[in-house]
C-alpha cells in the first residue's frame, strides 16, 4: 500500500509541476480565426464588442438565427462570418424584415445559398487571379478605400492575404459601392431592398482585434458601421459559431490550455494506474506442488522388498512394534504384564474387548512362531488398520 502511495504521489507532483509550468511559460500567439466576440486573440472580435457603445445606442448578442430573431424589436442586424450560407427561411426572414425598414451588415468572406442567388452576388480570391495580382508588385501590404467623398482621402492598410476577397458578381444598376481594395475592386456594397438596406462586405477579419488596434483602422468599422442608423444593432454569431449552447465546466477546462492538458493527464494517469493495478492484483497465482515425503517412499520400497523376498515374519514383527510404540507414547499403555492391561487397552482405544483379545492372542501367536504364512500376516494387518487411534 505504501508502494502505490509512493507512485500515486509521484505522478500527483508531475502533474502539478507540468500545469504550473504551462501557466507561468508564455503562451504563443494562437492565430485562430475565430471571429468571437468573446476572443482576445488576433483573430477574435473582442474589441469590436466592447466599442460598439460608441456608435449604438444598445447593442444585444445571440447565437440565433435569422429566423428566430424575426419577431426581436432590433433596428439593425450584424453577422460576421467566414462563410454566409443562411436558409431559405433565414432569408425571407431577412429580406422581410429589410423590406420593412431594417438594414443589416453581413460581412463574410464566401456567400453562398439562396440569398447569394436572390441578390446575384459572388466573392472571388483575387491572389488566384494572375492579372490582377501581377500588376500590384506583389506588396504584402493592401489598403482599403471608402467611396464617399467624405473618407476618399483616407486609406486604411491591411495584410493582403487577409483582404484579398471582393465582390465579382452583383447588379451594379441597384447597388452602391462603399469600399474598394488597392486593385479598384469592390469589398463593401449596398444593396436597397425595400424601405431598408443590406451591406455585405467581404473582409471580415479587418473586423479583427488584430487590426482594429493598428493605427487608425478602427475607424474603418466605424466609417462601415456609419451606414446604419444610430438606434440599436443585433449580433447573431449563429453563423460562424453555431449554437454554443454547453457553456459546462468541461468546455471551459477543454478551451484553456494548462487545464485541458491537466486534465488529459490526470485521465491518462488514472488509467495507466488502474491498468498496472489490475494487473498487479490478476496475476496467476503459480501451482506451487508440496514437498514429496521420501521417507514414505522409502518405507513402501522396504516394505515392498520384505515383501517380494516373503519375509512374513519380520514385516509382522515391524508392525507390532509400531502398534506397542503407539500404545506407549499416546496411551502411557507399558506393563503388559498388569492383568487389566487388555481392558485398558480396550477402554482407551474404544474397542470391544473381545476384539483386542483376539488381537493380542494373533500377536503372541506370530512371536513364538519362526515363520507365518501369508494369511496370517494379512490377518493381522487387517486387524491392526480397523484400530483407529
Amino acid at each position: 500500500m505504501k508502494k502505490d502511495l509512493k507512485y500515486i504521489a509521484i505522478l500527483v507532483g508531475c502533474t502539478l509541476l507540468y500545469v504550473i509550468m504551462e501557466i507561468i511559460t508564455p503562451k504563443p500567439i494562437d492565430w485562430t480565426i475565430s471571429l468571437a466576440s468573446a476572443d482576445k486573440n488576433p483573430f477574435g472580435a473582442y474589441l469590436l464588442d466592447e466599442r460598439f457603445e460608441d456608435v449604438f445606442n444598445t447593442q444585444t448578442k445571440s447565437n440565433a438565427t435569422i429566423y428566430e430573431l424575426q419577431d426581436s424589436s432590433y433596428q439593425n442586424l450584424f453577422i460576421l462570418a467566414q462563410q454566409f450560407a443562411p436558409s431559405e427561411e433565414d432569408v425571407n426572414a431577412l429580406l422581410e424584415r429589410t423590406q420593412n425598414g431594417h438594414d443589416a451588415l453581413i460581412v463574410a468572406s464566401f456567400f453562398y445559398g439562396s440569398l447569394a442567388d436572390t441578390l446575384g452576388i459572388a466573392t472571388e480570391d483575387y491572389l488566384f487571379q494572375g492579372d490582377l495580382f501581377d500588376n500590384l508588385e506583389k506588396e504584402d501590404t493592401a489598403s482599403l478605400t471608402f467611396t464617399n467623398p467624405v473618407f476618399a482621402n483616407q486609406s486604411y492598410f491591411y495584410q493582403r492575404n487577409n483582404t484579398q476577397y471582393y465582390f465579382s458578381e452583383f447588379d451594379s444598376s441597384k447597388s452602391e459601392i462603399i469600399t474598394i481594395n488597392d486593385v479598384e475592386r469592390p469589398i463593401l456594397i449596398k444593396i436597397p431592398w425595400g424601405e431598408g438596406n443590406l451591406y455585405l462586405g467581404s473582409t471580415p477579419l479587418a473586423y479583427t482585434n488584430n487590426y482594429l488596434v493598428y493605427k487608425d483602422n478602427y475607424e474603418f468599422v466605424s466609417h462601415a458601421f456609419s451606414y446604419l442608423s444610430e438606434s440599436d444593432i443585433h449580433w447573431t454569431e449563429y453563423y460562424q459559431l453555431g449554437r454554443m449552447e454547453a457553456r459546462t465546466p468541461l468546455r471551459f477546462i477543454l478551451t484553456t490550455d494548462s487545464l485541458r492538458w491537466a486534465y488529459y493527464i490526470t485521465i491518462i494517469s488514472v488509467l495507466l494506474f488502474m491498468i498496472f493495478e489490475a494487473k498487479r492484483k490478476q496475476r496467476i497465482i503459480p501451482i506451487i506442488e508440496p514437498l514429496r515425503n521420501e521417507t514414505l517412499d522409502f518405507v513402501g520400497t522396504i516394505s515392498n522388498l520384505y515383501y517380494q523376498n516373503k519375509a512374513h515374519k519380520s514385516i509382522a514383527e515391524k508392525k507390532i512394534n509400531f502398534f506397542m510404540e503407539r500404545l506407549r507414547s499416546h496411551y502411557f499403555l507399558a506393563s503388559e504384564n498388569d492383568p487389566s492391561y487388555l481392558d485398558k487397552v480396550a477402554s482407551k482405544l474404544g474397542e470391544d474387548k473381545d476384539d483386542i483379545v483376539e488381537l493380542f492372542n494373533l500377536i503372541n501367536q506370530i512371536k513364538k512362531s519362526d515363520h507365518i504364512t501369508e494369511s496370517q500376516l494379512m490377518t493381522l494387518n487387517k486387524k491392526l488398520e480397523a484400530i483407529k487411534f
